[in-house]
């Protein structure tokens, strides 16, 4: 249900509230007021606060909503449940086949079904798709909340955008040339069908618990999973972190996915507050500045505001601290469930945005290879200058040896490590608004060298720079 709170200190009171684990939106404060989305019992923890917290609206189907039309959103009858968004991709799939397919990513990665048993699907988009090709990666997901049925809207308008022009627009056709673009329109598949079958305002996905129902997947990653400003400890908070780190099925295929695919760069899509959201919420982060500056040219393209991630735990944080994607949120719209029409002229007004992220140079790439092989390397990557306080991390690919990093502009010492290699350094000068490559190559270690393969190391620096 969704509550409202009066206060002339109301901002303050719910960014207390938010930091409780209460699920605020953000595009609803204002100086003297605030909604709230609660269950039963976190309404009954507002009224012992000693506030007085009124109704706005009850959950109830969204299907009912969209035949009676007598919900405050007024929302009429054209969002796409799961069903249609499936058969929306496989349409993609047949009308340009050579460059779209709908790939099954639990099937794919072998991680469990949903619990409801459903399978979690993206659409590739690549000028060679049936190929596993060296390109650097894309990922435009939404829906982790159930309730924001905004996103599959701009998922699928991203989808039209990025096929239909493909071989007339020579921008689109370059970057589908250019890149591996993935599209999962529906990450909480669950949560989603629940909101059109039961519950408007549902958020979470709907795994089943003895004190609750459903877990936050947005709070639900690995990283800083149980920091000050992670999700609530409670099954009964909407933003539930889940009773220990990925714990949930859905967390797990991300997962495997990122880990598989290694995103150079990540929109996620939520509603609602039209900002562009950055890095690590309340951790320090050596790069802030430069990713608010970053999140400015996203936000300006959309018409949007650039503002700091709320929470750590979240799809962003992963994939940005994991392997170093250039990861942005974006709180689209200014309502949950706006009219049909109204949803499509924010995906119209969100895609040159998202367009931005894919058409940013990537700062510097390249590819990590043994000396003596030229077989790929999974090699970790680190600014021996920069540090990193809350385990974020860079590697590259095992697949290809492929890596990228977003870095400011400036002079960086980077280090490349690997089980078995002498470790390698170079230096670089940065300049931010320009791709530099940097190809590297690794010399294992002595200790690994025997027989034939043995040379002699005496004359040679352990340590290249």
């Amino acid at each position: 249900m969704c509550v409202r709170v009066e206060s002339p200190a109301a901002q303050s009171l719910a960014q207390q509230l938010i930091e409780a684990g209460f699920d605020v939106p953000a595009g609803g404060i204002t100086e003297e007021r605030f909604d709230v989305i609660v269950c039963d019992a976190e309404l009954a923890l507002l009224e012992q606060k000693g506030l007085d917290p009124q109704m706005v609206d009850v959950g109830r189907p969204f299907r009912g909503i969209q035949k009676q039309g007598f919900s405050p959103s007024a929302v009429p009858s054209k969002y796409p449940d799961l069903a249609q968004i499936q058969a929306q991709m496989e349409a993609a799939e047949a009308n340009f086949p050579s460059i779209c397919k709908v790939v099954d990513l639990t099937e794919t990665y072998g991680t469990p079904v949903t619990f409801e048993g459903r399978h979690i699907f993206a659409l590739k988009i690549s000028d060679q798709v049936a190929e596993d090709e060296d390109e650097p990666a894309f990922l435009l997901v939404g829906a982790h909340h159930a309730r924001e049925i905004v996103t599959p809207v701009i998922a699928l308008y991203a989808i039209e955008q990025f096929t239909q022009p493909y071989g007339r627009d020579p921008a689109i056709t370059a970057l589908i040339d250019e890149y591996e673009i993935w599209v999962a329109p529906v990450w909480n598949s669950d949560g989603y069908n629940y909101v059109f079958t039961t519950d408007n305002y549902w958020r979470k996905n709907r795994r089943i618990f003895d004190s609750g129902v459903g877990v936050d997947l947005n709070r639900n990653y690995p990283f800083a999973w149980d920091s000050v400003c992670g999700g609530g400890a409670a099954v009964t908070s909407q933003t539930y972190r889940g009773p220990e780190q990925a714990a949930e099925a859905e967390t797990q295929t991300m997962i495997a996915f990122g880990n598989d695919r290694h995103f150079a760069k990540v929109a996620d899509l939520h509603s609602y507050a039209r900002e562009v959201r950055y890095g690590n919420g309340c951790l320090p982060y050596p790069f802030r500045s430069f990713l608010a500056s970053e999140a400015n040219d996203l936000a300006a393209a959309a018409g949007y505001r650039p503002a700091l991630s709320c929470c750590t735990g979240g799809d962003i944080h992963f994939h940005a601290a994991s392997y170093g994607a250039h990861a942005f949120l974006w709180e689209t719209h200014g309502s949950f469930q706006p009219s049909y029409t109204s949803a499509r002229i924010e995906a119209a007004r969100v895609f040159p945005s998202v367009l931005a992220l894919l058409q940013r140079p990537i700062c510097l790439s390249g590819h990590v290879t043994d000396a003596l092989t030229g077989e790929p390397l999974a090699a970790t990557i680190t600014s021996l200058e920069v540090p990193f306080e809350n385990g974020e991390t860079n590697r590259s690919n095992e697949r290809w040896g492929r890596y990228h990093a977003f870095l400011p502009t400036g002079t960086y010492t980077i280090e490349f490590a690997a089980e078995g290699f002498c470790p390698e350094y170079r230096t670089i000068e940065m300049i931010t608004d320009a791709g530099q490559v940097m190809d590297v190559t690794m010399h294992p270690s002595a200790a690994e060298l025997d027989g034939e393969d043995r040379v002699d190391l005496e004359d040679n620096d352990a340590v290249r720079r």
